[in-house]
């Protein structure tokens, strides 16, 4: 198999010198107005867990930026290459460090000038080592941050200082990591934004230490296309994903204070699970409507928990019903 693999390796290098005379822009029918967005690649070494976050024009944009596995999570953008992030893989799984792994792909890559690349890989003994590389001929107001554990890069932008408003958020955000990816591409948000405006986006994360994954590796996964309020979308698509098929991490959880405890029982209200008084205490009628709620809709259980003395609950699952559709919690309602 190893063999094999280095053959496929070694066949992918010597396609990309044999057409080494074509680097001009790429041709074909994608439409180069439309190639630019803005992205963050990340991995924890304690989650044990990589993902992507992108938000840009035109539909379709979950199926062309991110790429990844638990390990190692990839951003390909401009002219997005499939081929670029199997050869990254295949370099790291060599022994690259994920700036290795972008550096070589971009020397045997004949239209690497028209490629923004960038990888984060979390190596076993719990080290992150990053990479990125912009192409020249990439869209003005590009920009590229390099973190500790992540990367930020755009292109196409109303401001090249969105990748550093995106890696202050990113930096600054609490929570697990989806919830940090998230933040990140808002932070961006309020300093500029696609030249085209931002319409799709994606929010995908992979690992292999949350409970979840001896169902999927998949820890959150959001994706919008075409939407007025992609970033909003986005929001309510991630929290929807994590609340209900990931188990919970302690970072996510928030104190149960007045206000949270007034959100989460009008929403239980509305569903059908509580028929109390809708304040900001909690009691045992309150807690067992979430019980009930969470029997009946979530993956893996979230009731409140005591830390030190003080009630919590999962974040991902007060948002989730905060901007949740009360019937669609209803079984067999129409």
């Amino acid at each position: 198999m190893k063999t094999f693999k280095r053959g496929l390796l070694a066949l992918s290098c010597m396609m990309f010198a044999s057409t080494s005379a074509l680097a001009a822009a790429p041709t074909g029918r994608a439409n180069p107005r439309l190639m630019g967005t803005r992205a963050i690649v990340a991995c924890d070494a304690v989650e044990k867990s990589c993902g992507v976050a992108s938000i840009s024009f035109p539909a379709g944009i979950s199926g062309l930026v991110p790429y990844g596995r638990p390990d190692v999570a990839i951003a390909t953008m401009f002219y997005p290459s499939v081929d670029d992030a199997e050869a990254v893989l295949a370099r790291v799984d060599a022994g690259n460090t994920a700036q290795q792994a972008v550096d070589y792909v971009f020397s045997v890559d004949p239209y690497a000038d028209y490629r923004q690349l960038a990888v984060v890989k979390l190596n076993p003994n719990g080290t992150i080592t990053v990479g990125q590389q912009t192409g020249a001929e990439n869209a003005p107001q590009r920009c590229a941050v390099k973190g500790a554990t992540f990367v930020v890069q755009a292109n196409n932008q109303t401001t090249s200082t969105i990748c550093a408003a995106m890696a202050t958020g990113f930096q600054t955000a609490t929570g697990s990591l989806p919830q940090r990816l998230l933040a990140s591409l808002k932070a961006g948000a309020a300093v500029g934004r696609d030249n085209n405006g931002e319409r799709s986006g994606v929010i995908r994360v992979w690992t292999s230490e949350n409970e979840s994954t001896f169902y999927t590796k998949v820890l959150a996964d959001a994706v919008v296309h075409t939407s007025r309020t992609a970033l909003k979308d986005l929001d309510v698509e991630m929290n929807r994903y994590q609340a209900g098929i990931a188990a919970p991490y302690a970072s996510d959880l928030i104190p149960l204070d007045a206000e949270t405890a007034k959100v989460v029982k009008n929403a239980l209200t509305k569903a059908g699970y509580y028929t109390g008084v809708v304040d900001g205490t909690w009691n045992d009628a309150a807690e067992q409507a979430l019980y009930d709620f969470n029997w009946n809709n979530l993956f893996f259980l979230k009731p409140t928990v005591v830390v030190n003395g003080q009630r919590k609950i999962d974040r991902p699952l007060v948002n989730s019903l905060r901007d949740a559709d009360p019937k669609a919690f209803l079984h067999g309602a129409e």
